[in-house]
């Protein structure tokens, strides 16, 4: 559950609020039934505010209660400081929401308090509406998913598993503009650590994970060359030894090198990229832990808010090519696609049975196992952070993947996870905007939750 503080500001004359504060208690109680008939929100109320001390007591009270954003209500014409004082202590995303009355000058109060905010550098979102508006809960909802990411992404360890991939500058990840952007800490473990815990697993953990496997995937391919029972046998040892790391390091997402490395000499690591991404595995429901192959950071970072935001798993694909005739963005990626983009289901079983256990491509000399699937139809929203010597910005776009058949489409690759994703923005302005060649998916439309995270992390956005 999203946890949003709740806190009304009135005048602060004693008995002018004395005479507002019924009204303002009515307007409370409608915005809490409103976040809480929404069925992702936790309200925890505070006292009015309509003095000085109270609205210092108020805001160390609110930051006490590890909320994730606050809605300050504001129906009259508050003091604007009141607003300021308690914002400043209160020290997560806030909401200035000024209920529509027209017996009170509950605008004025609105703009008065916003403006101070401004004035002393307190980003916030405001909204002059009524309680009854049909689009009002929307609008505080996506308040609330951008402000539970920007809040609970603060503190998080991110696990770098290896270094650069194969030369990508736009997957290496600068530890003290993480930190002071997203309070996000970097964590190095090295690759050799999967290696050596993969063979020290025991012989019925890994059973247990390849049964699992075998009874629910449609098939495994084994050619007896790139993929063999014991090369199987030990890609899903070292599944489960990077399994074992981030449960012991406590890690809150993660990059993993991969390539050349471990592709190379040991084994590729789809099976790890693909079912730590999962809200699923062997020993059954699990939260999402997001993966972004071939070490790639600002990807990882990426896919994190995404999951963030709508508990959702994300995914990493490659954006490789345009099919002209089918009208999609063909979208693969060797390793980081959750299974659950199969069929979307929330029975692992029937997204499985989508998902084919293939041999990894020749060039991945170390063999193993590639996942492949095609994702299931549906509504997808694209996202990626970028960096240049401007900072840091985020592109955004809406799309629908499609099935369609792999070896009708140009561009693909025959091992991997796809994803055709038909958009309304043409390969042209994506080349242009785009700085990197990894985009990343969750299902559904949270266009207007990023662009909210990114206005309250000061972060540039653009919406294709």
């Amino acid at each position: 559950m999203i946890r949003l503080g709740l806190v009304s500001f009135s005048d602060g004359r004693i008995r002018v609020h004395e005479s507002l504060e019924p009204d303002i208690l009515e307007h409370q109680r409608k915005i809490q039934s409103i976040l809480e008939s929404t069925g992702e929100i936790e309200v925890i109320t505070s006292e009015i505010v309509f003095s000085t001390n109270i609205a210092r007591d108020q805001g160390i009270f609110l930051r006490k209660n590890s909320l994730d954003g606050i809605v300050f209500n504001i129906p009259v014409f508050a003091f604007p400081n009141f607003s300021v004082i308690t914002a400043r202590l209160a020290q997560c995303p806030f909401f200035l929401l000024g209920p529509k009355d027209p017996r009170y000058p509950g605008l004025g109060g609105l703009l008065g308090a916003s403006g101070g905010l401004n004035q002393v550098g307190l980003r916030h979102e405001r909204l002059w509406a009524s309680l009854d508006d049909p689009t009002l809960p929307a609008k505080l909802l996506a308040f609330a998913r951008a402000a539970k990411a920007a809040t609970r992404l603060k503190g998080q360890v991110y696990g770098l598993i290896g270094g650069r991939s194969i030369g990508m500058y736009t997957g290496a990840a600068p530890a003290e503009l993480w930190q002071r952007h997203f309070g996000v800490d970097i964590d190095h473990v090295d690759q050799s650590e999967i290696i050596r815990r993969a063979h020290s697993l025991s012989e019925n953990q890994v059973k247990e994970a390849t049964e699992w496997l075998k009874k629910h995937v449609k098939v495994i391919h084994f050619d007896g060359v790139q993929l063999t029972p014991q090369k199987l046998d030990f890609e899903v040892r070292c599944w489960l030894a990077l399994q074992e790391i981030i449960d012991e390091f406590g890690f809150d997402f993660v990059g993993l090198k991969c390539h050349f490395d471990l592709s190379q000499y040991f084994s590729v690591q789809c099976l790890a990229a693909s079912f730590i991404n999962d809200p699923y595995d062997w020993r059954g429901p699990k939260t999402p832990v997001p993966l972004a192959c071939e070490a790639d950071s600002d990807g990882a970072l990426t896919m994190q808010i995404l999951t963030l935001i709508s508990d959702l798993p994300s995914t990493l694909l490659d954006l490789r090519f345009f099919d002209v005739k089918h009208n999609v963005l063909v979208m693969p990626n060797c390793g980081a696609a959750a299974t659950w983009y199969a069929a979307r289901s929330q029975d692992p079983s029937e997204n499985l049975s989508k998902v084919q256990i293939v041999p990894s491509i020749p060039k991945y000399v170390g063999g193993g196992a590639h996942v492949q699937f095609v994702f299931g139809e549906g509504p997808l929203t694209l996202a990626r952070l970028t960096r240049s010597q401007q900072g840091y910005r985020m592109i955004i776009t809406k799309g629908e993947s499609i099935v369609l058949p792999i070896n009708d489409v140009q561009g693909t690759g025959i091992n991997w996870p796809h994803a055709f994703v038909q958009t309304q923005v043409s390969i042209d302005t994506i080349i242009q905007k785009m700085e990197s060649n990894h985009f990343h998916a969750v299902a559904g439309d949270w266009c207007e939750e990023l662009k909210k995270f990114c206005e309250m992390l000061s972060l540039d956005c653009e919406v294709l």
